[in-house]
């Protein structure tokens, strides 16, 4: 996996923006039909859109629709559950508590010896000509970075982005381009360092561990740097999973990553991968995101985690989604307090076609550049029509549902 880097200098800066009018909220609650457990980061979708959403901590969520749709369904999904259907007009007593059973997959019996879950992941990662397209494939994506000063959001970008996805079988690196951005800056939270995350489109691409293998080695080295242990299955849109668990071994003298991995049991291909940095009490660390600040402050990387996310389209598996938090504690010499920044992006693909579009030079975003210098070049207010402002807490997939319209208006 690519390092990604904080460029941190002397200052600060924030977001913020708002919402359309012609749209009604839904709520519910969504938990285990059996224990009542809140299901958090439950998948809420609007069939007929894009309109979605996932729940917090509490199973709650929010969805806003247009204010016309009354006859579509809400569709409910999470791993290890059967998926719901429900009508948006049974929504319209108040919140709806909906209850969500678990999936019982029926499998012919098998023997999982100690190396299995090794062997699996060595055949996931040496089929990949076989699951991931050997084309390359033309990609429209949101974009969205985010500052945070403790909870207070200091600075957002947003972005959409043309990709020139490079075919996994081959060594081209894919290419970024900026099509519309735009950004916020909350002055008031300035005080007296500036904080910038660099690369932040390109570091997002580079979680696409299928093309740019995260673990830090190669086939060959693999079980010699980390361990893997089978978890329990689960099926994701009726599909059945192996889930590994995976950890460094003991000793090392690099850091290298912790996480899950999700592989379909038939073609063996990576569905998912939530993972995060061994930053812990291990001071270098901290070489592999702070690329500059002044000699007088002190950093320390708190936490790194990542998530990334593939879609199957006509059999074969394409990116559809990465998210990267990283925090880290910054402190001057001589001063008692200190402050925890969070570091946060997403990228969401919005469409994909083989008919590649041309990036201009002076459009493409490259590993070294900063976001935040960039967006007042792509800045258009129409583009975001009523969607203008920006809000930090909303779902990528609800902003995207605001701006479809306009990036459909651009294909065709």
């Amino acid at each position: 996996m690519k390092k990604n880097w904080l460029t941190l200098v002397s200052l600060i800066m924030l977001a913020g923006v708002s919402l359309g009018q012609d749209f009604n909220s839904i709520t519910g609650k969504v938990q285990d039909a059996s224990t009542r457990r809140a299901l958090s980061f439950a998948s809420i979708q609007l069939l007929s859109t894009n309109i979605s959403n996932v729940t917090n901590s509490e199973g709650v969520f929010v969805l806003k629709i247009p204010a016309h749709v009354t006859a579509d369904t809400v569709q409910i999904s999470y791993l290890g559950y059967k998926s719901r259907r429900i009508s948006v007009k049974d929504f319209q007593r108040g919140e709806l508590l909906i209850p969500m059973e678990q999936s019982v997959v029926t499998l012919r019996p098998i023997t999982v010896r100690p190396q299995d879950a090794t062997s699996i992941v060595k055949m996931a990662f040496a089929r990949v000509g076989e699951n991931y397209t050997a084309k390359p494939v033309q990609m429209t994506a949101f974009y969205r970075e985010m500052i945070r000063k403790g909870s207070n959001y200091v600075s957002i970008n947003e972005a959409v982005l043309d990709i020139n996805k490079a075919p996994y079988n081959s060594y081209r690196a894919d290419q970024i381009g900026i099509y519309k951005a735009r950004g916020s800056y909350d002055m008031n939270r300035i005080d007296t360092l500036l904080v910038k995350y660099q690369g932040g489109a390109n570091s997002s691409l580079s979680l696409d561990i299928m093309k740019d293998l995260f673990l830090g080695t190669d086939l060959m080295l693999l079980d010699k740097i980390y361990s893997f242990t089978m978890a329990e299955p689960v099926t994701i849109d009726n599909k059945f999973f192996y889930v590994i668990n995976f950890n460094e071994n003991a000793n090392l003298p690099d850091v290298y990553f912790r996480g899950k991995l999700y592989i379909e049991s038939e073609s063996l291909a990576v569905g998912r991968v939530e993972f995060a940095m061994n930053v812990e009490g291990r001071p270098q660390a901290n070489s592999y995101f702070i690329r500059k600040k002044p000699p007088t402050l002190k950093m320390d990387v708190i936490s790194a985690n990542y998530l990334v996310n593939y879609k199957e389209v006509a059999g074969m598996w394409h990116f559809d989604y990465s998210r990267t938090e990283v925090k880290f504690n910054a402190k001057w010499d001589k001063k008692w307090f200190r402050s925890v920044y969070t570091i946060g992006s997403e990228i969401a693909v919005t469409n994909m076609s083989h008919l590649e579009r041309r990036i201009d030079p002076e459009n493409r975003v490259r590993a070294r550049d900063i976001m935040s210098a960039k967006v007042n070049d792509f800045t258009d207010e129409n583009f975001w029509e009523d969607y203008n402002i920006i809000e930090p807490d909303q779902s990528i997939e609800n902003v995207i549902s605001r701006i479809i319209k306009q990036l459909r208006k651009r294909d065709n």
